[in-house]
């Protein structure tokens, strides 16, 4: 049995449904900023591995944030979700967690990851689904090829380091004669090219450039080599379980020249490794997070021996900016709104602002904003790298790193 049912609608009535059906069509990012449901986003930090001494830190940062958004009524009125993994600083780790952050949890993006090795293994992962995917890896493969945009770093690139580290190098007019010795890595090359290259137009000899293996018990072969040479520094390219080995090894075959490596590298786990008597007079390096800002003292109080760390002010900064990336948006979280807002909320030119809080109350009255964060100015040039950094250079005296000076790029 049919039944034939005639719908009659009134001028007044068709003009009111086909407005609302309008509206609902056309306006997808005002439902989106209106939808109270949470913003998922994810950390991928080392808690465990040779970056294990680093993850924790950042990931604290990272929850400091979230928790000051949050409390003050999220983005425009989502709260963030937060959702954690230990990469293990190993790249197939890193590749299961994010795995997991995407197809389960739904992240938009992901922060805080530390290892040049695993932020390349996740990176195709995320680029496919579009998630915006940012850390402190220093390898320049990380920002090089095809990205869509999906990928940045507030850790200069390693030809940015190793500038940095040989303008200081080259300012030591004692250290004539410097070998380099790096551990296998992404980075290891593109790092020795420049560091090579700056100390070697200032005048200084390379006397050595070995690149060796991870994990091997000992370095009795390459420790041979490169003393061989008589270099009066050595650079060593290192994470802190191999630095540990290697240095001991250098010591114990009598070496007096001088060391200058990684701050990642010599930290209290390496001087606890070596000893203070080794670990004596070991120089390093990093970028220099901005001691005197608003950012960076507002950082330092909320996370407790978090300025001991290089890379916990950057985390810091990094969900800083996706968030004020998501403010700036207006509309669906996603990471296509971060990445297409990032350098519109970092870089110049804008108000100054030093917290999510001032910048979304700018953002708000639809002003132009440039954030300056804990770790410095995050200012991003096409391909996600930063344009410069100051870096703090330290030394290892009686048991602990001291600073020394800052070098300006």
């Amino acid at each position: 049995m049919t039944t034939d049912v005639a719908y009659t609608l009134t001028r007044r009535q068709l003009l009111k449904s086909s407005t609302a059906a309008g509206l609902l069509l056309s306006a997808p990012a005002r439902l989106a900023a209106q939808s109270k449901e949470p913003i998922p986003i994810g950390t991928l930090s080392p808690l465990t591995g040779a970056g294990g001494s680093y993850g924790p830190d950042m990931q604290r940062a990272v929850v400091a944030v979230v928790e000051r958004i949050n409390k003050a009524g999220g983005i425009l009125g989502r709260p963030i979700e937060l959702f954690h993994e230990d990469d293990q600083t190993n790249a197939e780790a890193g590749v299961r967690a994010t795995r997991k952050l995407i197809d389960v949890n739904r992240v938009v993006a992901i922060v805080a990851t530390w290892a040049s090795a695993v932020t390349l293994a996740v990176r195709p992962l995320c680029v496919e689904a579009k998630v915006f995917l940012i850390g402190v890896s220093g390898a320049d493969s990380v920002t090089q090829g095809e990205h869509k945009g999906y990928v940045a770093r507030t850790q200069p690139n390693t030809n940015l380091q190793g500038r940095m580290y040989a303008k200081f190098a080259a300012g030591r007019k004692e250290w004539k004669r410097i070998a380099y010795l790096a551990l296998q890595t992404p980075y290891a090359r593109s790092f020795g090219d420049a560091f090579s290259a700056v100390v070697k137009s200032a005048g200084a000899t390379i006397t050595d450039d070995l690149i060796y293996e991870d994990k091997k018990p000992s370095y009795r072969s390459e420790v041979t080599r490169v003393l061989g040479t008589n270099p009066d520094l050595i650079m060593l390219e290192a994470y802190t379980p191999d630095a540990v080995v290697m240095v001991k090894e250098l010591y114990k075959a009598g070496y007096k020249g001088a060391l200058l490596a990684p701050t990642f590298a010599v930290n209290a786990k390496f001087i606890e490794g070596v000893g203070a008597e080794v670990a004596e007079g070991v120089w390093n390096m990093d970028r220099a997070p901005l001691f005197d800002s608003p950012a960076f003292k507002e950082f330092a109080a909320a996370v407790p021996g978090g300025d001991q760390s290089p890379y916990a002010p950057q985390a810091w900064d990094q969900i800083t900016l996706v968030a004020l990336a998501l403010a700036a948006g207006r509309g669906e979280a996603s990471g296509t709104v971060i990445k297409d807002h990032l350098r519109s909320v970092s870089n110049p030119p804008g108000t100054t602002v030093y917290s999510f809080a001032d910048g979304a109350k700018l953002l708000a009255e639809s002003k132009k904003i440039n954030y300056e964060g804990a770790s410095g100015s995050c200012d991003f040039d096409q391909i996600g790298d930063i344009l410069s950094a100051p870096f703090i250079v330290q030394q290892v005296r009686r048991g602990k790193n001291e600073r020394v000076t800052i070098i300006q790029p």
